[in-house]
């Protein structure tokens, strides 16, 4: 009998610890209301330090101040952000990434890209997902 409670406390902890671990990694995103009113923003208006896109492939494309770079995996991402953030160090560094989701990219894909700008320390990271026309 005792080594069956010794099991039943060993799993207890460790349920314990696994679900504080899960809720930690959370993002909480509003949920979208349908009947309340929606505001479409002009292009101009969605500037950011860095634009990340995900394309329908699932390819991350991160553009600054002009010149865009291709990403095709997280890692690559994570080390475009990086580089980013170490070149305007010194002078400005970039506080606002914005991530434009193509809507047929992968889930998993957009929420590494919102991880990766995380990572690297960007203070201020947003979601758009485009519509198709």
């Amino acid at each position: 009998m005792t080594p069956m409670v010794d099991v039943t406390f060993l799993l207890l902890i460790f349920f314990m610890v696994t679900a504080a671990f899960a809720m930690q990694s959370s993002i909480v995103v509003p949920k979208y209301d349908r009947e309340g009113p929606t505001i479409s923003l002009p292009q101009e208006e969605l500037t950011a330090d860095i634009v990340v896109e995900v394309d329908e492939f699932s390819t991350f494309h991160v553009t600054v101040a002009g010149l865009e770079q291709e990403a095709p995996s997280e890692h690559d991402l994570i080390r475009v952000l990086r580089q980013v953030c170490d070149q305007h160090a010194r002078t400005k560094p970039p506080s606002r990434m914005l991530v434009k989701a193509n809507p047929d990219a992968l889930h998993e894909k957009v929420i590494a890209a919102l991880d990766s700008g995380a990572y690297v320390g960007i203070p201020e990271i947003e979601l758009l997902t485009l519509e198709l026309d």
